[in-house]
Formats: C-alpha cells, structure tokens, sequence
C-alpha cells in the first residue's frame, strides 16, 4: 500500500511537472519578447533624452551666442553715441578699426567669425569693422530684412535676420540687429536712425553645434517663424532663405510658443525620418534650438542591444530542455523533501510566532501601531496598538471594520489627503504621509496626534486579495517640538541651518524663504551664488579659518545675501563646528539673523547728519549774502529790508521743510513770496497763471529771493504803490527753458531808469549768478513787464509730477 500511495503521488506530480518544464523552457523565449520590447521602448526613450540634452545644451549656446552679439552691439552703440553720420564717414578708417576690435577678430575679412556693420536710417553703409571702405548704398542691401524689421513704432528690440550670402565676402551668415542709439543726428530718441548688424558666419556656429551633437544626429538653429540660421552639417544647398515647409510640425510647436517638445518629422533636406526635441532659446529670444536623430539610428541601436539578448535566450532555452530530462529524475527525491519541507514549515510557523510576540512588544515600546487594508472588499484591521492610540475600546466602542469608519477619527483638514494616498498606493505599491487623527480622553474630551504612516501594497495572489499592509507611529511630541522650532525661527526673522561636511547638504529651516523669497537648494554651492561678491571672499577666508584652526569652534560675520526681487538682505551669521577625533570639520550648526533694517537705520541717520549739516552752512551762507546786498545807510531802511529778506527766506525754508527738500510747486513759492504785499482787503491785486511746475530744492530760496526784491520795488514804486495797481505773474515751459512773465499795471507810470537800482541789481545777480538764468526789462508806460528765463534742467526737480501730485 505504501508503495502504491507513493507512486500514485509521483504520477500526480508528474503532470503538472511536465507543463512547467515546457514552461521553463519557453520561459526566455517569453523573456526575450519582454525585454525586446522593453528595449524598444528604452531605445526610443534614451533616445528623446539623449537629443533634448543636446537640443537644451545648442539653446544654452544659441543664447550665449546672441548675447555676446547684443553685448557688441551696445558697446557699438556707446563708441559711436553722439556722432552724426558725417562724422562718422569722415572718420570711416578709425571707426572700422575699433569696430574690428570690439569684434575680438584680428584677421582678414575673409577669416573673420563676426563682425559689426553700421547702416544709417537710409540703409546705407556707414562704417564695417572687415571691410574699409564700405560698399556703396545697395538696393538689395536695404531690401535685406534686418534693414526694415526695425523701423515701425512697434519694432522689436532686437531682431535676428535670416541667412545671407555677403556681397563682399561671399561667405553665408545671419545678422542679429539692433537700432542705432544716442545719435548725433538730432532726431528724437525714439526715433528710427539706422541699425548696427552683428554678423554671425554660419562657417563658425555650424561646426559649433556639431560638436554638441552625438554621431549622425543634426543640430539646427531656427526662428520661430521657421527661417533656418545654422545646422551642424550645413545645407546641401543654397542657405539664403532657407526655411521649414509650411506644414512642418516643427514650426506649428514653435507658433504656439511651446518651451520644450519632443516629436517626430521628416526634414525636406534628406527626406529621413527624425526624432526631434525642440528647445527654445532662453531670455525672450525668437529661436529654438533643435536636435534630430534618424529613426534607422534608433532602430539599429535597438538591435544592436536585442541580439546578444537573443542570443542567450536561444541558448537558455536549449540548456533548460536539456535539464528538463534530469529534472524527471529528481521527481522521486522531491516526495522525500516535500516531508522534509513540511517539518521545517512547522518550525517556521513556530518562528513566526515568537517573532510576532516580539514585534508586537516593539510597537508597543516605539507607540506605533500595525494595521492592514483589503482595497477590494474596502475591510481594514487594526492592531490593539492602533485602538489604543484611538483611545479606543473595540470591545465597548465595537471595532473600526473599513476605511469610511476610520475617517471621522481623522482631523478635517487630512481626510481628503489620507483618502488620495490610500487610492494612490493602489497603482504606486507604497504609501507614506503623516496626517492627524483625535485620540478620545476620559470625560469625552480629546486631543490631536499626528501620526507618521507607511504602507507597502502586496498585490494578490491566487484566492488571497491584494491587500495595503501599514504601521502607524506616534510622532506628536517631535512635530510640537518642530513647531515651537519654526515659531522661534520665524520670530527671530531668520532661519537656523546644519551643514554636513560629509555629504555637502546644507538643510535650513523654512524661514529662509521667508528672508529670501524663494527656496534655496540644500547645497553649499547655491547659497554662496547668492552671497554678495563684495563679501564673498570674507565670508570663504571665514570658513578657511574655521577648517585650519583646529581649536576654534564658533564664528561669527555679517555678509549681504540676494533676495528674489534683486535686492540685497544683511545677515548676521553665527555658528558652531562639531569636529572629529583628527579635528576636521563634521557638521556645523549655525543662525542667521536678519539685521538689514538696522544696518539700513545707522546708515540713514549718517545721511542725515550729513545733510543737516549741509542745509545749515548753505542757509547761513543766503543769510550772508542778504546782508552783504542790503544798503546800510539808513539803519532803520536796513533793518526792514534785511528783515524782510530774512522773511522771504524763511518762508521759502518753511516750503522746503513740507516735502523734505524734494521740491516744491513753484505757484506756492510764489503765494508765499508775494503773501506780505497782497493783504486781499481791496487792496492791489495779485493774479498767479501758469501750469503747475515743481521747482528744485537749489533753485527755491533763490526765487523767492527775486520775486521778493520784485515785489518790495513794486510796492515802493510800482504797481503795489496804488489802490487801483495789479500784478500778473505768469509762466510756462517752452524749448528746454522756464519764462516767467512779472507783469505790472494801473500804478503810476513807468519809465525807464537811468541806471539799475539796488533791487534790480539783485535780481540780476540772483538770476544769473545762482539760477543760471537771463532777465529782460521792459518799462512801457503802463508798468514794468520783466521776462525771467531759467534752465529747465537747473530749476525744475526731476520728479516733478511725482512731488506735484504727493
């Protein structure tokens, strides 16, 4: 009976064997198709990866490339600013060799890499750095597109031209092209005054991009509108002109201003289809970079990685069948080992559980819990563990059976979170996130926990379902301490930071997107990029220091570092080494301080001191100066006027004080000027008319100083000295200049008097001497009319409308 058990059981093992030994070996028959494909796919992968690099690395160059021309041009356009055409023609020789070293290029035109080429506002030639002299004015130079892309209202600052062949040096290039600037030609700025061309030699950039391209791959530079610039293996014809056909799926991306893209096309060049990756050109550029590979590239690449594959999976399959014969011998061997086998899974099983004991006793000591999630059926268990960091009693509350019963226990704000990461560990395998839940108290009270949990997806198998096995730790106590960490850095204005020497990463806490306005990279090298040069070396000699001098342990220096929006934040940084046995560097803990505000204060009050100072020698000097004018005759006549002069300065420094020295509307400097003769009672009558104007602070006390000398001669012996007298002050902007009009009537008549008094002699000496201004007398018979002219530039602030509106 024993005999026959057992070989009924080995031909009950013979016939499912038999099926997977043809299995085993179909199996790298089975795994030769899977790894084709996959390395189909990687192939095809590798290869989009392989021509965006280049693509990204020929925009880097095309960007770097149409900079240092723009570069060229502006230090084009400052040797030349000023200059008029003529002179420049007349001073061709001179200009062309500068020109020629502004282009870094000594050698002769038919060897040059770039060069700059003036034209004036007619297209033609003024001044090349290659050629001397120029070419004669040429309709088909002037027809040329960087010759018209820059003349309308609405041009662009800078265009980029299409090829060419050069008329003189017969070499194909493409022109990037800005306007002239700061002519001498006298037309307005915004005006059209001809252009300055950087030419770009197509002999030059086409074996550049080849050598950032991989063998047979093809590297092209393009604009957006699809007119072709340069290409690794040049043109098999004519480039003038050279473009993508309009149905291009290249230039239907570049139309719709896509930054990057990978797709497949079929240049017109050689007809071959290509993967293309399309990167555009950085800093507002019209052009895009592009890398292609053909598809036989690809393809035989594919084979070339397939065929070893192949190889061994045809002798893999030759070998198994040859096994498969002495894996029949073994059958019998393998009825023993499967009693064998049964023993030792009994003391596994036994291992388990002593195993399950102590697990049990470390989640316990850890606070953490071990729970489990069938997704199909939607059933969760829990470990005690995880009912007791509820705070819940599953024999009196009854159990937590599916997620939907979980949620409640969970903080409103991370039941969405918590539901999106148990769906996404279905497709994903994993799961990892902290979220908080209410841990009941006695007396129906409860608190928060946050709780760290991780899970790893065991898909299914045979009749067991796929199911989400996970452990819940308690981490509370570490984010309250994070907290109050982050409060304290917060409230500081700063951020606290560890350098590992050993790794190079620098971690900082979150306030320092705060000071900054932007994340910085946890690296060493990221943060001295933001650190001001100025303060670079002092801050590296710092750390030099810190590495030789085995004793020192702290450091402290202040250093400015660039914040997001470009400007400059003061930090005072302080910190301390940790050091291994041999002394060297192992980590660094340190704070950083914002003290710009503070820095910012001192340098104010600096400021101004300095400016107290100044405003108090230059009043006194005024005073002097009145002083000094005022006749001393009559000693009461000297005291009103000098008192009066006083006065008028006084309130002039009364205007001066209301905006800070930043200006003040001319209409109030007259008002106050004018305010001691005009008592408003039936009197003489003041009429003020012009547009509003903001006088400079240099120009205020001055002004008021003349229209005060007016006025006091007005009222001794002009218009002012009668009931019935008037006075129009008037004054308006024309041709770079201020007139202010002082116009007198109905007071007795004038004439014109045989030689200057004192007041008129201090009106001109005011005018001229501080305001840089002309006076014109006039003396008809019905009362004085005096013409002021002063300098715009002198007189006016800058900011006029600014100081006018505050």
């Amino acid at each position: 009976m024993t005999t026959a058990r057992r070989d009924g059981g080995a031909a009950r093992l013979a016939s499912p064997a038999r099926w997977w030994l043809v299995a085993a070996v179909l199996a790298p028959l089975l795994v030769l198709g899977v790894s084709a494909w996959r390395a189909w796919e990687g192939a095809w992968k590798g290869a989009e990866a392989e021509v965006a690099r280049t693509a990204d690395a020929a925009a880097e160059y095309a960007r770097r490339l149409l900079e240092a021309q723009v570069l060229r041009l502006e230090r084009a356009n400052d040797l030349l600013a000023g200059l008029d055409d003529a002179t420049i023609r007349a001073r061709e020789a001179e200009f062309s060799a500068a020109l020629n070293d502004l282009a870094a290029e000594r050698g002769p035109a038919s060897e040059a890499g770039f060069y700059l080429f003036l034209f004036d506002r007619n297209a033609a030639p003024l001044v090349a750095g290659n050629l001397l002299p120029v070419p004669e004015p040429n309709p088909v130079l002037a027809q040329r597109d960087f010759n018209q892309a820059l003349r309308g209202p609405d041009a662009p600052w800078v265009h980029v031209s299409q090829i060419y062949t050069g008329q003189a040096t017969r070499r194909p290039y493409f022109a990037v092209t800005a306007r002239r600037a700061r002519t001498g030609n006298g037309l307005p700025p915004e005006a059209y005054d001809g252009i300055v061309n950087a030419s770009v030699y197509l002999e030059q950039v086409n074996p550049s991009l080849a050598a950032l391209a991989a063998p047979g791959d093809v590297v092209t530079l393009m604009r957006t509108d699809g007119t072709l610039l340069a290409r690794s293996e040049g043109f098999p014809v004519a480039p003038d002109g050279a473009r993508l056909n309009p149905g291009s799926p290249l230039r239907a991306t570049m139309a719709e201003g896509t930054e990057r893209a990978v797709l497949r096309a079929t240049p017109r060049f050689d007809g071959a289809e290509r993967l293309m990756a399309l990167r555009r050109v950085g800093g507002d550029w019209p052009v895009y970079a592009a890398s292609g590979r053909q598809r036989a590239t690809i393809v035989a690449a594919w084979r070339a990685a397939v065929l070893p594959q192949a190889i061994l999976a045809g002798s893999s399959a030759l070998l198994l069948a040859l096994l498969a014969l002495a894996v029949q011998r073994r059958q019998r061997a393998l009825v023993a080992a499967n009693a064998a086998l049964e023993r030792r899974v009994e003391e596994r099983t036994q291992d388990l559980r002593d195993r399950e004991r102590l697990l049990r006793m470390a989640q316990q000591a850890a606070s953490a819990a071990s729970w489990s999630w069938e997704p199909a059926s939607g059933r969760v268990r829990w470990s005690e563990e995880m009912y007791g960091l509820l705070g819940w009693n599953p024999a009196l509350d009854g159990e937590i059976g599916d997620l939907e019963s979980f949620l409640p226990q969970v903080h409103p704000e991370d039941r969405e979170k918590l539901r999106l990461a148990a769906a996404a560990a279905i497709g994903e395998g994993s799961m990892s996130l902290t979220f908080r839940v209410f841990r009941r108290l006695p007396a129906g009270q409860r608190e928060v926990v946050w709780l760290l949990c991780r899970a790893r997806l065991y898909p299914a198998e045979g009749n067991e379902p796929a199911i989400l096995v996970g452990i819940d730790i308690d981490i509370t106590q570490q984010r309250r301490t994070e907290e109050r960490f982050e409060v304290a850095s917060a409230a500081m204005s700063g951020f606290v930071y560890e350098w590992d020497f050993t790794t190079g990463r620098v971690d900082r806490t979150s306030g320092v997107a705060a000071l900054l306005g932007v994340a910085v990279p946890p690296d060493i090298e990221a943060w001295n990029a933001r650190i001001h040069p100025e303060d670079l070396g002092r801050m590296l000699a710092t750390m030099r220091q810190l590495e030789q001098d085995r004793a020192q342990e702290d450091y402290a220096l202040e250093y400015r570092v660039r914040r997001a929006d470009g400007g400059w934040a003061w930090l005072w940084d302080r910190g301390r080494v940790t050091r291994d046995d041999a002394g060297g560097l192992v980590r660094l803990m340190g704070g950083a301080v914002d003290v710009t505000a503070r820095l910012l204060a001192e340098e104010r009050q600096v400021l101004l001191l300095r400016e107290v100072d100044h405003r108090a020698k230059n009043a006194l000097a005024v005073v002097k100066a009145a002083l000094r004018l005022t006749p001393r005759d009559e000693p009461e006549a000297f005291a009103t006027a000098v008192e009066g002069r006083i006065d008028a300065l006084a309130r002039a420094q009364d205007l001066l004080s209301e905006t800070s020295w930043a200006g003040t509307e001319l209409c109030k400097v007259l008002e106050g000027a004018l305010a001691p003769f005009n008592d408003g009672t039936g009197g003489p009558r003041v009429v003020l008319e012009g547009p509003a104007l903001v006088l400079a602070a240099s120009a205020i006390q001055p002004l008021a100083m003349a229209v005060h000398e007016l006025a006091t001669n007005a009222t001794k012996y002009g218009a002012l000295s009668w009931a019935t007298g008037a006075l129009h002050v008037a004054w308006q902007v024309r041709d770079g200049a201020m007139l202010l009009e002082w116009v007198e009537t109905g007071g007795p008549p004038a004439e014109a008097p045989a030689r200057h008094g004192f007041g008129s002699r201090v009106v001109n000496t005011t005018v001229r001497s501080q305001l840089g201004g002309d006076t014109v007398w006039h003396w008809p018979a019905e009362g004085l009319r005096l013409e002021i002219l002063l300098p715009v530039a002198r007189v006016l602030a800058a900011d006029a409308g600014a100081v006018a509106g505050a």
